[in-house]
This record gives structure tokens, C-alpha cells and sequence, in this order.
């Protein structure tokens, strides 16, 4: 298996170890997120450009190794599993089928396709929205040869990206390397066409799970899930869809929608689960070579000013 993924060719891809997710299904961690949508949190909490009528504006999904460059005593590898799913809602979550509520187009009539169309993004559930499915882990060594090991975008032209040949490659993606669903661990199924189609147009990163990995002996010495964080309990900006959906640890979680975006005044549609269903950020101490250190893990999702709208995950040690 190419353990440093991000320095591969996608083409080239080994099977992933289904052993990887081995342990995703036991986490207990907890904690919370939100959108361009804003939540009512200060200027440096969540926000985003996941706004129905703003499908244009992409974001740039960045991760982090600050453990320590070649050498550092303290650098740990950091192992990444984004998890997908449907980022938006229409007016009614129950009739079984999505709508884009700005052109009115049905890109998912869920129901009246055969089953096995929508295999993840609909059969395992019956819902139309709160699926998601793991795309293909990529590691990032710390080392800094090259720089991607230590700084990794993924952007493409899609709102989502989860094809392949529409990745954009460059200094920090040399592999061009995407949120790859075409081979995901059991339960999961291959994304179908009509599902890559669709998480292309209106799809986002819900939330991940992450592993610290000693580099000389590969024992994950840490790990859990993360999300943005975003107080869904704020009802001005949050509603609950009604919808409860059950996570890969096997923790539960309603899923809400946006009802204000500070940008346009309306809804911006934009889907999140619960806040305190995982944390935005974590730290924990590992023993590294017969010492002891500090790291933190954490998730900050906002728009750049007037740079390029970024998501980040990074570790980092303290």
C-alpha cells in the first residue's frame, strides 16, 4: 500500500486495507459546526460558501502536518478520512428526492430509480439526505519532501471533488489526489455514476476521521472524528430537519438546516449535523521514541477575506 498517498499517482492507487477502518466503527469521541450561512459565532468560527445559490464558489480543502519536518523527534504521520455527503436540502426532506431549490432541477429522485442508483446516498437509509460514505484515506508523512507532505490542498472544478480528472494538480497536490469513492470499505458500496454526479454538484466534506501514526513503528497512537464546529442551537440561524441519522461510530445525530446566510439574507440550504456530535478540536499526548508530547487536532472552516474560501485540518504539536 502507498502509505504517503498524497505523493502518488492516483492512477497507481493500491487497494485501500479495509483494516484501515477497522477501528472508525469504535470511536466514542464528541463535540461540534456551521456556513456562509454563519451560525452567530464570531467572524473566526464557521463559515462557508456552501450556499444553494452559490454553487460557483468552490472550496479549497487544505491539511496540515506541523509535527516537525525530517528529523523532528516529535513528527508523527497524520492519516485522513473525509467522509461525503449531500450538503444541501430542498423545502421537503421526505418525499424522496432532492431538488435544487434555485433552477429547480431533480438530480435525485431518489425513489423512482432503480435500486442500487443511489446505493449510499439513498437505499441504505431511505433518506434523502444524512448519507455519507468514506472516501479514500491519504496520509501526510510531516516530513516536507516534498512540501505536499506537510501542506495538502485538494480543489477541482467541481463544488465537490470527487472526480478524478477534473482534480487540479500542483505544488501541494503533485498526485492529484481527490476525495476518491469509487472503492470505500463495507458496508459501503462504489459510488455509482448518478452518485459521483451527484456529490460533484452538491456534495461536501461532513466530517473525518483522523489517525497520528508513530513513523517508526506504524502503531495509530491516536484518533477520532472531527468536525467543523457550528451551535446548531441557535434558532435564528438553525433548523432541524427532523431527519436523525446514525454515524460510523454509532452515535446518532439529527441533521439541520440553514435558515439565514449573513451574505444574502436567505437560506442558503446548507446541511450540518448536531452540535457535540464530534469535536472541532482535540489534543492528546503520545510517547514518541521513549518521550512524551503534546499534540492538538483541529478543524477551522471559514472564508479567507478576500483570499480563496479554505477548509483546514491540521496537527499540529504544542
Amino acid at each position: 500500500m502507498c502509505l504517503t498517498l498524497i505523493a502518488c499517482d492516483n492512477d497507481n492507487f493500491e487497494s485501500v486495507d479495509e483494516n484501515l477502518y477497522g477501528s472508525q466503527t469504535n470511536d466514542t469521541d464528541h463535540g461540534g459546526m456551521t456556513t456562509n450561512s454563519q451560525d452567530g459565532y464570531t467572524l473566526e468560527d464557521y463559515q462557508s460558501f456552501w450556499d444553494i445559490t452559490q454553487r460557483g464558489k468552490e472550496m479549497f480543502y487544505r491539511y496540515e502536518n506541523l509535527t516537525g519536518d525530517l528529523g523532528n523527534p516529535a513528527m508523527l504521520h497524520f492519516r485522513v478520512t473525509p467522509y461525503v455527503g449531500l450538503a444541501y436540502c430542498d423545502d421537503d426532506v421526505y418525499d424522496n428526492q432532492f431538488e435544487d431549490v434555485l433552477n429547480f432541477n431533480v438530480p435525485g429522485p431518489f425513489n423512482s430509480n432503480p435500486t442500487g442508483t443511489y446505493p449510499n446516498m439513498f437505499d441504505a437509509t431511505g433518506n434523502e439526505i444524512g448519507n455519507f460514505m468514506p472516501a479514500r484515506p491519504f496520509t501526510l508523512t510531516g516530513t516536507g519532501i516534498p512540501v505536499s507532505t506537510r501542506r495538502f490542498e485538494i480543489l477541482s472544478k467541481d463544488h465537490c471533488h470527487v472526480v478524478g480528472a477534473n482534480v487540479i494538480t500542483n505544488t501541494y497536490n503533485p498526485g492529484g489526489v481527490f476525495f476518491d469513492i469509487t472503492s470505500p470499505p463495507t458496508p459501503y458500496q462504489p459510488a455509482t455514476p448518478q452518485e459521483e454526479d451527484l456529490l460533484s454538484q452538491y456534495g461536501k466534506i461532513f466530517f473525518y476521521y483522523w489517525e497520528a501514526i508513530d513513523p517508526v513503528t506504524s502503531n495509530v497512537v491516536a484518533e477520532g472524528y472531527i468536525m467543523p464546529r457550528c451551535n446548531t442551537a441557535n434558532g435564528t440561524y438553525w433548523t432541524n430537519t427532523g431527519i436523525n441519522v446514525t454515524l460510523p461510530n454509532g452515535s446518532n445525530a439529527d441533521m439541520y438546516r440553514n435558515e439565514v446566510s449573513l451574505d444574502t439574507g436567505f437560506s442558503s440550504y446548507e446541511l450540518v449535523l448536531e452540535k457535540d456530535v464530534f469535536p472541532w478540536e482535540e489534543t492528546f499526548t503520545a510517547t514518541i521514541g521513549g518521550v512524551t508530547y503534546s499534540y492538538k487536532v483541529e478543524l477551522q472552516t471559514y472564508l479567507g477575506g478576500t483570499s480563496d474560501p479554505v477548509s483546514i485540518l491540521k496537527i499540529n504539536d504544542l
